[in-house]
């Protein structure tokens, strides 16, 4: 009599490959909340930098920054993005939304908008009418900088 060999995975087959599957499944997930933090990061500086074209766009119609504030239209949804991708985390004390500065209660002639981001621990991106856009470990809401009421100018920044 000839023996009918059986076709398939032994059961030891089937449990390796799912041990390697649980293994490398676990490597992505610890890798995950990084590269979420990152592309939120991401999304923050985008958005300053749309809010940089806003802030020339009224000045040229306005000849002032008077009007650059998250109430503005365009800046509207900009500040929503800022908002929803940093400040998530209760347990910190983070700041919520977006800053934006002027120089001066009427006729501003200076602007700017600066967040905290997620990843680079105490790291914020900052834009002003300047032209100065970039990565700062000097908060922009310090004397001389973004909030002073006077300059509105970011600190010194890295690209």
């Amino acid at each position: 009599m000839k023996l009918q060999k059986s076709k398939g995975f032994t059961l030891i087959e089937l449990l390796v490959v799912i041990a390697i599957i649980g293994i490398l499944a676990s490597i992505v997930l610890v890798s995950f909340p990084g590269a979420t933090k990152k592309a939120r990061d991401s999304r923050i500086i985008s958005a300053i930098g749309q809010a940089r074209v806003v802030m020339t766009y009224i000045n040229a119609n306005d000849g002032d920054y008077d009007a650059f504030d998250c109430d503005h239209t365009e800046m509207d949804s900009l500040c929503k993005e800022i908002d929803n991708n940093y400040g998530t985390d209760t347990k910190d004390d983070k700041i919520p939304e977006p800053v934006i500065a002027t120089n001066a209660a009427s006729g501003a002639t200076a602007a700017c908008i600066y967040s905290p981001l997620n990843v680079k621990g105490t790291y914020w991106y900052c834009g002003d009418s300047t032209g100065i856009a970039g990565f700062t470990t000097t908060d922009p809401g310090g004397t001389g900088y973004c909030v002073d009421g006077t300059t509105a100018v970011c600190p010194s920044v890295t690209s």
